[in-house]
Parts: C-alpha cells; structure tokens; sequence
C-alpha cells in the first residue's frame, strides 16, 4: 500500500524546516490529448506540470464505469528514474492512487526538474462498448489518507531548504473516445453463413464488441454435435472463419456461437 505524501513530508520536514504552503498556480495535472489504442485497449497518457523541482507527489483518482484499469506503467516516462513509482488499482471501487518519490535508496537521485510531460500512463480495457468517454477525477480517501498533491524542496536567499506542499490545477478531466468507438462493433453478432447453401466450403463472420471467449459449433439434424471450429479467447473486432465440409454429406446444418452473455443458432446447407 502507497505512504500518503503527506507523511513522507512530515519526515522531510523533521530532517529540515517546517513546510510551507505555496499557491497552485503553474502547477498542474492533465492527460494527454494523443491516446495509443489496441483493439479494446485506451492508454492514456497522465501528464503533470512542475514549477519546481519535484520531490513527491500523491495523485488519487477515480475514473468513469464502462472500463477496467489494467495496469499503470512508468516507462519512457519524465519519471523512469524514481525509486518509488507504485499505484494501487481498486476497480470495485473504480479508483487508482499514485504515488511517486525520486529518492529512498542510498543512491543519490535528483529531484524531478521543472517541466511538463508524461509520468504515467493507464492502460484501460473497454468492458461497455457504448461509452464515448472515459472521465478522470481527483479524490481524497481517509484510512490511508490521500489526497492530490505536489511536494517540493524550497530553498532560501542562505539555502535553507523547506518542504513546500501545492495542491495543483485540476478540475477533473474527459478523455474522448470520439472516432475510436467506430472501429470496433458495438454489440455481439452473428451473420448468416456465406454462401449457403454451399459445397464444399463457407464462412461464418461474427462481432465482438469486447474481447470474449468464444466457442463455435456445428450441429447435425438431430441436435448432434459434429465438430467445434473456435473455442479460445478472440479480441474485440469483426472476425470471420471458414469451414471445410467436404467430408460431410448432404443436409440440413446448425451453428451456434457463445460469446460472453451472448448466444445465437442459425441454420445451413451442404448440397452435393
């Protein structure tokens, strides 16, 4: 579980001079406005500005339903370097807590400099295919406190350092998936079988609007099963498998496909 900021400061501030407690202007936290996507994937980009030299930071979260955090990764990041960069995931609760510390090792690191860009990035998984947006928010939580903010190193005229704690602009934001829903089907489906009645062969296409396991099967007549054609885990997409019945004889077919929630049988025929 991530320290609260907060107390690592109190320790900081034991070690040098009580903190002080600046204004949250030039300090920020957004997301990026480029999003990588893969098939029912979203990373998107979390960004932070720093006026100052950054010695810490506390960044709790929570995100709109419709999606599963799938992990939060630190690399190729401004802050690859940090010796602590953790964050605790709760998708029963939708909510993730970042925390970030450049220095606890015996190895002297620097502080982050003053800058603008990414720190991390959340790997979601869309779970509803309907949604357009993904929203982010800043929360406080109480046992363990956490709450949004920045930590500095403050030094004076004498070099003095102090521990200057900002709460940094954030208003919440919306991430657009506007041009990216379309790519992807928005319900289950199967299609007839093309072309039927057929000889030898045909092909069955159907859609996934989220990654499923999916299993397809041919049935005879009588309700026998004859052969299975998937039963594996498929991404979300529109796919389309063919079928080879050349060792079967003429005659009325089923197929049914299972995805998910979502279960369809249609008929076919082999005509030799």
């Amino acid at each position: 579980m991530i320290k609260r900021v907060t107390i690592l400061t109190v320790i900081l501030t034991i070690m040098l001079m009580p903190a002080v407690i600046f204004a949250k202007a030039n300090h920020q936290l957004t997301t990026a406005a480029k999003l990588t996507t893969a098939e029912n994937l979203v990373t998107v980009p979390l960004e932070i500005t720093n006026q100052e030299s950054l010695v810490a930071a506390d960044i709790p979260l929570k995100f709109s339903e419709g999606v599963t955090l799938k992990e939060v990764n630190f690399e190729n990041t401004r802050v690859s370097y940090f010796d602590m960069k953790a964050a605790v995931i709760d998708n029963d609760k939708n909510t993730v807590i970042i925390g970030l510390l450049p220095q606890i090792s015996s190895v002297q690191k620097p502080d982050l400099k003053a800058g603008t860009g990414t720190i991390a990035n959340l790997v979601f998984e869309i779970t509803d295919p309907t949604i357009a947006e993904i929203s982010l928010e800043a929360i406080e939580t109480r046992d363990p406190d956490h709450e949004l903010m920045f930590v500095y190193h403050k030094f004076d005229e004498n070099g003095v350092p102090s521990i200057v704690e900002v709460t940094p602009e954030f208003e919440g934001t919306v991430v657009s998936l506007a041009g990216r829903g379309a790519q992807l089907p928005q319900v289950y489906s199967l299609s007839q079988n093309y072309p039927n009645p057929f000889n030898p062969a045909t092909n069955f296409s159907f859609d996934l609007p989220v990654a499923s396991h999916v299993t397809l099967t041919i049935f005879n007549v009588l309700g026998q099963e004859v052969t299975t054609l998937i039963d594996k885990k498929m991404e979300a997409g529109s796919h389309t498998v063919e079928w080879n019945a050349a060792r079967f004889s003429s005659g009325v077919y089923f197929y049914r496909i299972s995805a998910g929630n979502f279960t369809e049988t249609k008929k076919m025929m082999i005509l030799k």
